[in-house]
């Protein structure tokens, strides 16, 4: 997509075997499969759990501050459940390992560009995972691809972007031009989760922190997924079951 290159999938973060250097340069490129990974003895870290999160889904090494003393990698490969319960520390370094890096807020716009929005007519087959019980596999909704080809920017799972703002004063919608998607940049007491109770959304906002942003929506936000869907009400510690993260190099 122009100068940069936006990862087709929604990031599943990995535990390569340290000394794999072909794998681990496979993954940087983008170029590694599931089979690779797995032939390599790789194991996927954070895959959205069907339960809640623990805080500590990334291991001890890798825990919610980023300060990692062992490195995992973000690949963006099909079929595979997005890795979610993770902060916004532990998605940039898992980024910056895979040599890439969290999109701006901008870069994912334009990246979402032409995602087709089913609002709350998710078919469970094909569509966006809007309306649904649970994430869809990473690039399993076929036709819930952009103009850029980057799958699931509409539902499936909030994805983190870089930037940090200063809380704001309150959440309101889009209007029906831009499929009355949520935008929340920031609030001292969100009315609500993004997903709602079901979802297990571990959202406490502390307002004397910054606000950190997800784009989006998830898999049971409905008609308040899409590609305008935004939300900061979150802190960048903040781990949730339906927010995950894409990388750009």
């Amino acid at each position: 997509m122009g100068p940069i290159c936006v990862d087709k999938y929604e990031a599943s973060v990995w535990s390569i075997p340290p000394k794999d250097d072909q794998l681990i340069g496979k993954v940087r490129r983008g170029k590694a499969t599931v089979a690779q990974l797995a032939a390599g003895g790789a194991v996927q870290m954070g895959a959205i759990p069907m339960t809640g999160c623990t805080g500590f889904d990334y291991g001890p090494d890798f825990p919610p501050s980023g300060n990692w003393t062992a490195p995992l990698y973000a690949a963006s490969v099909a079929g595979v459940p997005p890795s979610t319960c993770v902060t916004w520390f532990q998605a940039e370094q898992a980024c910056r390992l895979s040599g890439k890096r969290l999109l701006r807020n901008e870069e994912w716009q334009a990246a979402a560009a032409g995602t087709p929005d089913p609002g709350v007519n998710d078919d469970h087959t094909a569509t966006c995972a809007t309306n649904s019980d649970f994430a869809a596999l990473t690039g399993a909704r076929s036709s819930c691809i952009s103009r850029w080809g980057a799958h699931d920017m509409a539902g499936n799972v909030w994805e983190w972007v870089a930037e940090w703002i200063n809380p704001g004063v309150g959440c309101t919608f889009w209007d029906s031009a831009h499929g009355g998607d949520l935008s929340c940049m920031g609030v001292p007491q969100p009315a609500a989760p993004p997903a709602g109770a079901t979802a297990r959304e571990l959202v406490s906002f502390d307002a004397n922190l910054p606000g950190a942003i997800i784009r989006g929506g998830n898999y049971a936000t409905g008609d308040r997924n899409g590609i305008f869907a935004i939300y900061a009400a979150v802190n960048p510690s903040n781990i949730s079951r339906s927010t995950g993260f894409r990388c750009a190099d």
